[in-house]
């Protein structure tokens, strides 16, 4: 697999973590959360940028 494939699939891996988080949480972002979806962002970003500069 190339690597935009395996970020875009950790990123989305994160999203569910945060989510599942702040569902936990009874609906308040708490730190954790935060954490899961900055380094979903970033995940995605980076995925983003080799999507389009690689292809």
């Amino acid at each position: 697999m190339q690597a935009r494939f395996i970020l875009a699939l950790l990123a989305a891996a994160f999203l569910l973590a945060a989510a599942l988080r702040w569902r936990r949480n009874a609906k308040h972002a708490d730190p954790a959360t935060r954490t899961w979806l900055l380094i979903a962002l970033i995940f995605t970003a980076i995925a983003a940028w080799l999507q389009w500069h690689t292809s």
